[in-house]
C-alpha cells in the first residue's frame, strides 16, 4: 500500500489536499468557547486531572454522545454521556475513573448541561501556564 502522499502525487492532487483545514484561531478565541481546567482524577486518563485543560462549546441540549461539562450541584465536572437504550430515551452518564453509572432523563440531562467538550489540551510545558496563571 502507498503512503498517502505518493498516493496523492499519482492521482493528481496536491499532497496539501490530504491536509485537514486548519481552524481559524478567531473560532477558537472566541467567547463561544470556555476553557475549563480538569480537576481530579475521575476522566482519566481520557483527561488527566490538575494537568489537562478542556476546550467547551456552551450547549443546552444533547447533541449525541461524548463528552460533557454538568452542573452537578456543587459546581461542574465532565462525564462521558452516551445513550441508555431504556426505550424511553434516557441517557447514562459517567466518569472513566468510577463504577458509577448515572441514568437520567434527556429533559434532566437538559437541565444539568452546561456545555461540550470539543477538544482536549494536553499541555507540554506547564511551566508557561502556572506563569500566565499566577499573573
Amino acid at each position: 500500500m502507498l503512503d498517502r502522499p505518493i498516493q496523492a502525487a499519482a492521482e493528481g492532487l496536491p499532497v496539501s489536499a490530504l491536509i485537514p483545514a486548519r481552524i481559524p484561531a478567531e473560532n477558537i478565541l472566541s467567547d463561544r468557547f470556555r476553557i475549563h481546567a480538569v480537576m481530579g482524577d475521575a476522566m482519566e486518563p481520557t483527561l488527566r486531572g490538575n494537568r489537562d485543560y478542556a476546550l467547551i462549546a456552551p450547549v443546552t441540549q444533547y447533541c449525541g454522545e461524548g463528552l460533557y461539562l454538568v452542573d452537578v450541584g456543587s459546581g461542574v465536572d465532565i462525564f462521558r454521556v452516551r445513550n441508555s437504550f431504556d426505550g424511553k430515551g434516557g441517557l447514562l452518564l459517567f466518569q472513566e475513573n468510577r463504577q458509577e453509572e448515572y441514568p437520567i432523563s434527556l429533559e434532566e440531562f437538559e437541565a444539568l448541561v452546561v456545555g461540550i467538550v470539543v477538544a482536549d489540551i494536553k499541555p507540554r510545558d506547564e511551566r508557561f501556564l502556572r506563569a500566565a496563571r499566577n499573573g
